[in-house]
């Protein structure tokens, strides 16, 4: 038992990498990771590399097995991976959107499973003799098992396709996934009629009903208990009062239902995908989409690589079979194409949304391997029609992807008509005087709507859109450099006016209480407590420092003269651009007005952040005589020392000004400085 577990884990670990460098070198040619990560299981597997012998493991780190090419426990992993994945799908699922194209997904479920069915039997027929020396006809076990492997869709492929491209709840990518369900659906119950019918010898109708109908009735009945129970599930979860907790509880509800689906002769996905779907109307849908994100990174990933590890080209035997395997494959997407295409073109699709949706169903999976390896361990089929359908399903997990990518990459209408809007949405914009006071308003907004019991998702990074959601009521947040735009139904004007109004008013009452706190000057006074600096290392200023920005001699007499001077000798050192004089010495002033930056020991420390610059500039002043800078000792400043960052990327901004406090509170250092009699004894005097 220990050794078996010591294998799996170090498979598990070299998947992992295997997996995710795949993954990245194919997104970094700009294709899809998951074909990546496809390949880098076919390069690992029991088929490849994986059954090399190695030191103390003679059969390899991936040896062969007899029932299957990887082991058991390994296999357990991929499942798991399969069912967070589609439950991950179903909560990103348009409910509206799918209930409103489940006419469509059926009838491009249907088209697609039966004439794949139709073809992938007919091709079998057709080259049987040249394949097999044998003449088979269309009822022979052979013919009938290939024609039921060439219907199964891997909606697992073709949702990480669509997850990847933003496109799961677009109009052809509900389409697809409702297609694929109803797919794999029809796909088990043909391989039910068909195993009964290899194992019977003849078809008995009334069988092959009540299997049907048994399978129709379980899916479309969890289905209409999830949804009809979905806020009961959510309001349950809710108690935990954890996020963790809840997408925890709601993955175990996913895996409960996977496994009573496969009880019942469904497809575990099949459950998984209706339990996130029944959630997908909740407001902890993307709340479980966040937290269960490392989890999906870890182990999607190692469901596609560990999908590659399958795939076994030596079965191919002869070139017959090769030959042979090679037009299957392209029957068998053809059928796809064409059973899923045309239904969509008489629904609301043009050509280019119909050819979307044909190409979404065209990969094979998980559930096709599952139907093979069925056909396989019950003697219906032989290893030359198991590496035919291993040939099959590897050249469409490779294509499919590719293909689907290249055609959503397009931003063109894919339907004749675009649907039309019912209800009308109310913006609602804000204008900040400031990035930082947006950054600030979007805090305390974030934290007002949490506190009305509403989950706050930030739905899309680049864009910064928030989706903001309690029950039915949805609403979104854009956040600009200095606006904060709000997007909802008319019945929530008031509610966002309130809650805004609100935040702003705590805001300024805040900044009252701030006004009168009157431990800021004690505050101030401890940056230069660390006395001689003892203790601490000695930080090295050259690489901050231009030589040309140092001044032993300032002129002015005033502080806003003095930080005028300053910004000038930077403009002269070639540390700002002219054109920038005047933005630079705003933000200085700016900073000032807000509270001075005349410290104690006769030192000043003028700085902002502002857009004038790209990377962190300081420049150095004596005014032995001094000048007034409201200082907190009260005393003149004599050492000025002038910090600017960039705005947008500010980086150790204030670990440098700390940096420049801590040199200063050392008074040999202090008295060194003001000794200074030429720049460069002044700028020696800083970094040596």
């Amino acid at each position: 038992m220990i050794e078996h577990m010591m294998m799996l884990v170090l498979q598990l670990g070299v998947v992992i990498f295997a997996a995710q460098a795949g993954g990245i070198l194919f997104k970094r040619m700009r294709m899809p990771s998951v074909l990546g990560e496809i390949l880098a299981g076919t390069l690992i597997g029991p088929y490849a590399l994986g059954a090399i012998p190695l030191p103390g493991l003679p059969e390899g780190l991936f040896p062969q097995h007899e029932a299957f090419p990887i082991s058991v426990g390994l296999y357990g992993f991929t499942t798991i991976a399969s069912i967070l994945l589609l439950f991950l799908v179903g909560l990103k699922t348009d409910l509206k959107m799918f209930i409103q194209y489940s006419i469509a997904g059926t009838l491009v479920g249907v088209g697609g499973a039966v004439v794949s069915f139709l073809l992938g039997d007919l091709c079998v027929v057709f080259f049987s003799h040249f394949v097999f020396g044998v003449q088979m006809g269309f009822m022979d076990p052979v013919p009938l098992f290939l024609g039921v492997i060439s219907t199964a869709t891997s909606v697992g492929i073709t949702a990480r396709i669509l997850t990847e491209r933003k496109k799961i709840d677009s109009p052809e990518g509900v389409t697809i996934l409702s297609g694929a369900v109803i797919d794999d659906v029809l796909g088990i119950i043909l391989l039910a009629v068909v195993i009964g019918v290899i194992r019977s010898g003849h078809i008995e109708w009334k069988h092959i009903s009540q299997i049907a109908f048994k399978s129709v009735a379980i899916w479309l009945g969890c289905t209409a208990l999830g949804l009809l129970f979905a806020r009961q599930i959510a309001g349950a979860l809710k108690k935990s009062r954890d996020a963790a907790t809840m997408a925890v509880l709601s993955l175990g509800l996913a895996l409960i239902l996977a496994g009573l689906f496969e009880h019942a002769g469904l497809a575990m996905i099949i459950g998984a995908y209706i339990m996130g779907l029944s959630l997908s109307r909740t407001e902890l849908a993307n709340v479980i989409q966040d937290q269960l994100s490392p989890l999906y990174r870890l182990f999607v990933p190692v469901f596609f690589c560990v999908m590659g590890m399958l795939v076994n080209f030596r079965v191919m035997g002869s070139w017959q079979v090769f030959i042979f395997g090679a037009i299957y494959t392209i029957v068998s997407m053809a059928s796809k194409l064409l059973g899923c295409s045309v239904p969509s073109l008489f629904l609301q699709f043009n050509f280019r949304g119909a050819l979307r949706v044909g190409l979404g169903m065209l990969p094979r999976g998980e559930v096709t391997l599952i139907i093979a390896g069925i056909g396989l361990s019950n003697g219906i089929i032989q290893d030359e029609s198991f590496g035919v359908a291993m040939m099959m399903t590897f050249l469409t997990m490779l294509s499919a992807p590719f293909m689907l990518d290249i055609s959503l990459r397009s931003t063109l209408p894919v339907l004749r008509k675009a649907p039309e809007i019912k209800s009308e949405m109310r913006q609602l914009k804000f204008t900040m005087p400031s990035q930082e006071t947006t950054e600030l308003v979007r805090r305390n907004v974030h934290l007002a709507f949490t506190a009305e019991g509403f989950y706050v998702h930030l739905f899309d990074i680049d864009e910064r859109v928030y989706q903001i959601r309690k029950g039915d009521t949805i609403i979104g947040m854009k956040i600009a450099s200095n606006e904060i735009e709000f997007v909802f139904h008319p019945g929530q004007t008031a509610f966002v006016h309130t809650l805004v109004y609100e935040v702003l008013a705590e805001l300024e009452r805040t900044m009252r209480e701030l006004q009168s706190f009157t431990d800021r000057t004690k505050i101030g006074k401890q940056i230069f407590s660390e006395a001689n600096g003892e203790g601490l290392e000695r930080p090295q200023l050259k690489d901050k420092i231009n030589p040309f920005s140092v001044e032993c001699e300032l002129k002015s007499e005033t502080k806003e003269a003095i930080i005028r001077e300053m910004v000038d000798i930077l403009v002269r050192a070639g540390d700002i651009e002219s054109k920038d004089k005047k933005q630079v010495l705003d933000d200085l002033l700016e900073r000032e007005s807000v509270m001075s930056t005349g410290m104690q020991e006769g030192i000043a420390l003028p700085h902002a952040k502002t857009h004038s610059v790209n990377r962190l500039i300081c420049g150095i002043g004596l005014r032995k005589e001094g000048v007034e800078f409201k200082s907190l000792d009260g005393k003149p400043s004599r050492i000025v020392v002038m910090v600017l960052a960039p705005k947008d990327n500010p980086g150790a901004y204030l670990q440098f000004v700390a940096t420049i406090s801590r040199i200063l509170s050392d008074p040999a250092r202090r008295a060194r400085i003001l000794a200074s009699e030429s720049n460069r004894d002044l700028y020696m005097a800083f970094t040596s």
